[in-house]
């Protein structure tokens, strides 16, 4: 059973949920910082967990993978999986409708996250994927997006990210409206990273959930 540290932050009675996956050899703490620009008003509970696969340089990664970055699948479901429960077991803490929540990552947590928001049972769907990074392909399967309609999505991208290609996004994007979901865009220049421009974006975007 893979056992995930994490940390909360801004209310506990706020209501609803919001879901951050840190990039490859990050933390728990790194996206926990940005909480309070992108949700200035505490609107909801922060849960930022940490990767369960320590690396060098005292971060973390969500899963195993080969030389070329494919996710392997068991180490991948296995995170998943905990995931999922450890949402769920702060959904319940707190009171929370699981299906009001947001969930979204950075770089490797974004592609975990997407699988986080569709891969898992109905009753984990969140209001709101937002993604900045890849979607994987896992054990060569591509995600089914079937559970995507109806869902809103935040596509962050820059146009000079050397890891997430533009096109790579716009393709992701694309898929995702074709599968019922209302997708926003935000393109920025600029390269692997969240810049002071898609976090502005971030801002608008949490608001539209009430």
């Amino acid at each position: 059973m893979v056992e995930l540290a994490f940390r909360l932050d801004g209310r506990v009675d706020a209501g609803r949920l919001l879901v951050m996956l840190h990039g490859y050899g990050a933390t728990q703490h790194d996206l926990a910082t940005i909480a309070p620009t992108i949700d200035p008003d505490h609107r909801f509970l922060v849960l930022s967990p940490r990767g369960p696969i320590p690396v060098a340089g005292g971060g973390a990664s969500w899963y195993d993978f080969d030389a070329s970055w494919r996710p392997d699948p068991a180490s991948f479901a296995g995170t998943l999986s905990a995931l999922d429960a450890l949402v769920d077991d702060i959904c319940g803490r707190f009171g929370i409708d699981r299906h009001r929540s947001v969930v979204g990552g950075f770089s490797q947590g974004a592609g975990m996250a997407a699988w986080l928001a569709y891969a898992t049972p109905e009753h984990s769907r969140p209001a709101g994927l937002w993604c900045c990074g890849t979607v994987v392909e896992v054990d060569d399967r591509p995600l089914d997006l079937a559970t995507a309609d109806g869902t809103d999505v935040l596509v962050l991208a820059g146009r000079h990210d050397p890891n997430v290609p533009l096109p790579r996004n716009l393709d992701q994007a694309a898929r995702l409206r074709a599968a019922g979901a209302d997708v926003t865009l935000s393109e920025h220049d600029g390269g692997h990273g969240l810049s002071t421009p898609m976090l502005a974006d971030m801002r608008s975007w949490l608001r539209r959930f009430p």
